[in-house]
């Protein structure tokens, strides 16, 4: 039985390729070195983030060809088919392109890891070193939608880009048809900026967009309210 569309999570942020950049954001160095965030509990389940490996692509290849149904709608489109977009060596070209941007500064690709085993990817990309802006990305296994996993890996990436890495504002494009991922978005502490009309060719055809962003000052006040909420 495939699993039901509300389940699914998923922020497309567009293709990994972006301009040539300097290495920093503010006076933090993107990490050329594998890094891992967390684990934090979520629904009895530890979450953590950590950098990509070659040997994810089996555990990849499962995942995407299993809930194609729920994410190709929302991804960039590509002549290949399905099948042909998520073979191993496919992986193995993405693992790399994925290295090199991160070792350029112009990336930080990281994947979701729930009781150690790969769950999905959040990538921050088209990084911009002199507005200290990014954008995020995104998706999750369906089997685990709908237990906050997502929103634990969100809280992990936002505390580390901005009281880390020194980011000053992170931005989403979010499908409008895709409730889940705006539901997402809104937990994070993301606040809608507008409509892009026909911002990007996903599942075969162009689509409207919303803007979601955050910024530091926004994402130190939710974390103020939240600690306030925990201690009372």
């Amino acid at each position: 039985m495939k699993p039901p569309r509300s389940l699914v999570v998923l922020v497309a942020a567009g293709k990994l390729y972006s301009r040539p950049l300097r290495h920093r954001i503010g006076s933090h160095r993107i990490p050329s070195a594998a890094i891992r965030l967390g684990p934090v509990m979520s629904a009895e389940h530890r979450v953590a983030l950590r950098s990509p490996r070659l040997s994810d692509a089996s555990a990849w290849q499962t995942l995407r060809l299993r809930d194609q149904h729920l994410i190709e709608p929302f991804w960039v489109s590509s002549p290949k088919s399905w099948s042909q977009r998520h073979t191993e060596g496919a992986w193995v070209d993405e693992f790399l392109h994925m290295r090199k941007e991160a070792r350029a500064g112009r990336a930080l690709p990281l994947v979701i890891e729930v009781e150690g085993r790969f769950a999905g990817q959040f990538n921050v990309e088209h990084i911009d070193c002199g507005a200290q802006s990014a954008e995020v990305g995104v998706w999750i296994d369906s089997t685990l939608a709908g237990q906050g996993i997502a929103l634990a890996a969100a809280n992990l990436l936002a505390q580390y880009v901005f009281d880390i890495l020194g980011l000053r504002r992170v931005t989403a494009p979010v499908c409008v048809d895709n409730r889940p991922a705006t539901r997402l978005v809104r937990q994070v502490g993301m606040q809608r900026e507008g409509t892009m009309a026909s911002y990007l060719d996903v599942g075969g055809r162009r689509k409207d967009h919303d803007l979601w962003a955050i910024t530091s000052t926004m994402w130190a006040a939710k974390s103020a309210r939240d600690s306030n909420s925990t201690a009372s």
